[in-house]
């Protein structure tokens, strides 16, 4: 596998999801690595002020879904196409924690907020033209907004909450009163059914990127639509290559230097199947980087050899497995918190390389909202003594995992495992392209299995209310694998999606409830995931920016 590929959440739809699911190896959102957005707009960016230089070549992998801002919903997808296409809001472009800081884009600043929660406020910059010469108008953001549902975008699901949604959902077809525009002023309002507190993240997503509001409600990512950031793509040849050149109308100035222009006048991006070729290219100075996954075999040779050309970097994700809290043996407390006992989190490292780090945490530890614990140090005699307390001696378990990449490694482990504490476990293989759909599905009664998640955006609502908060427990395509319901951490999960300003109040709750739902063991973490970035010699990495959400940051990188 490349770099992770994002699965389809539909955030929190509960009943109301739609049967449409992406095929995807992981289980979670973006790449990169950060905590959960705050809300003040820092000071002027200085990213991407180096010198220009005429072309950067990617070796990029097969796994770009689309590269319409409607659509687009894969980690590589969206790392091509969030220089293109702006939202009102986005994020910050820098390395580590100041990368999930939420600033203005095309929005002239931050939404004003009713103090009900329920009203964003947000005026369009003025002078603002796509890369046709087009104006950018307010109507168009309705209009964007309006043709996610018409395409049933996999983002749609992130405007549920604005007031009729529903209907544009039910009928296909658009029309959301909720979205008041004014072409005259700017102005844009938005009101919603409830407070959202993640919504300034949905503003700064991709479905939200305004496109002319003529766009046609198919996809559109061979002709690709007119642009609103520093590039254009200029050519896209599925499975061959994409091109992005230099937007004629975009003018860093008039967007506060928070979207920088960008240095390479031209990114192509080459469609490399193979990763070990891909490696290769670099090396030879074929191609400038390599977002590929480095071969296991390669990784400790690459290292060592050209250590200055290799950047490591910890996404915000986390590994674990699941334990259906419906389903015996693993409805007992006893049981599930034997298999965090039993299982050692540093043989599942190994598993990956040493490219990873244990854990026992929901939240990945780049979070603010993260605060360590360690409940359950590896303890094989004490996992023995909680299952024959819980009389599961003997129970037979069926284990689940996909059928891609390294992950089955770590469920032959766990059978040994769980065979090791007095159960009796074997393996269950699904392919990849329906695997999180099976497990998903109420009927298939997925016992225990892998599961990892990938951050949709940085905030602890897309961890805890999409995973386990058990009001938004479905029948199909159901996230919360463990079918983890318990009344008092959904309540706090709802009171805390009613908190839009993640201050450290707020973020000390989410970090007490990781703890809380960690000793009811719903899950058994084991570690988030390191990933590797690998650039020729020509290509100066004083420049090197791996964002929050989008991960390496193209348009700032500079060459030697």
């Amino acid at each position: 596998m490349g770099r992770p590929i994002r699965l389809l959440t539909w955030l929190r739809l509960a009943p109301l999801a739609l049967p449409v699911v992406l095929s995807a190896g992981c289980g979670g959102g973006a790449t990169g690595a950060g905590p959960a957005a705050a809300q003040a707009a820092p000071p002027a960016l200085s990213a991407g002020a180096g010198p220009t230089f005429p072309v950067f070549r990617v070796a990029e992998d097969t796994s770009i879904d689309y590269l319409d801002p409607g659509l687009t919903y894969s980690s590589e997808g969206l790392n091509v196409i969030w220089n293109v296409y702006l939202p009102l809001l986005g994020y910050r472009h820098v390395s580590g924690a100041g990368g999930a800081t939420i600033v203005p884009y095309l929005a002239r600043a931050l939404p004003t907020v009713s103090a009900d929660g329920r009203r964003y406020t947000l005026y369009l910059r003025k002078g603002l033209k796509y890369s046709n010469g087009q104006p950018v108008k307010a109507s168009d953001f309705k209009a964007t907004v309006e043709r996610d549902f018409k395409l049933d975008s996999p983002g749609a699901g992130y405007f549920y909450d604005i007031v009729g949604a529903d209907d544009a959902r039910n009928a296909n077809a658009g029309g959301i009163p909720g979205i008041v525009v004014d072409d005259v002023t700017g102005r844009i309002t938005i009101k919603l059914k409830s407070p959202q507190g993640d919504f300034e993240n949905v503003l700064a997503s991709e479905f939200a990127a305004p496109v002319p509001a003529k766009a046609p409600a198919s996809d559109t990512s061979t002709h690709p639509l007119p642009a609103t950031g520093p590039y254009v793509i200029q050519s896209y040849r599925p499975n061959k290559q994409i091109v992005e050149v230099r937007n004629p109308h975009f003018h860093a100035a008039k967007l506060d230097e928070n979207v920088p222009s960008g240095n390479p006048d031209k990114v192509i991006w080459d469609i490399v199947g193979d990763d070990a070729a891909a490696l290769q290219g670099t090396t030879s100075g074929k191609y400038d980087w390599d977002p590929q996954e480095i071969p296991q075999a390669s990784i400790a040779a690459t290292e060592a050899k050209y250590p200055d050309q290799l950047q490591t970097y910890t996404s915000p994700n986390t590994y674990y497995f699941f334990m259906n809290t419906r389903v015996a043996p693993f409805n007992k407390l006893a049981v599930r918190q034997a298999v965090n006992y039993a299982i050692d989190r540093r043989a599942l490292v190994a598993l990956y390389g040493g490219l990873a780090r244990p854990t026992e945490n929901i939240l990945p530890p780049t979070y603010p909202s993260y605060s360590k614990h360690s409940l359950y140090r590896h303890d094989l005699a004490k996992a023995r003594k909680l299952i024959r307390r819980a009389h599961a001696v003997g129970t037979h378990v069926l284990v689940w995992n996909h059928d891609r990449g390294i992950d089955p490694k770590t469920t032959d482990y766990l059978v040994r495992v769980l065979n090791s504490i007095g159960l009796k476990a074997k393996q269950h293989i699904v392919p990849s392209a329906v695997y999180w759909a099976t497990i998903g599905k109420e009927a298939t009664n997925a016992q225990i299995g892998f599961a990892d998640w990938f951050q949709d955006y940085p905030h602890p609502l897309d961890w805890f209310d999409v995973l386990l908060n058990g009001e938004r427990i479905t029948k199909t395509y159901n996230n919360n694998y463990a079918n983890f319901n318990d009344k008092g951490v959904n309540a706090q999960i709802d009171a805390l999606n009613k908190q839009p300003i993640p201050t450290s109040p707020v973020n000390s709750r989410w970090a007490s409830l990781d703890r809380q739902i960690m000793r009811e063991a719903p899950w058994a973490p084991f570690l988030n995931r390191e990933f590797t970035d690998y650039f020729n010699a020509k290509v100066n990495l004083g420049c090197y920016v791996n964002q929050v959400v989008y991960g390496f940051d193209y348009s700032t990188i500079c060459m030697r």
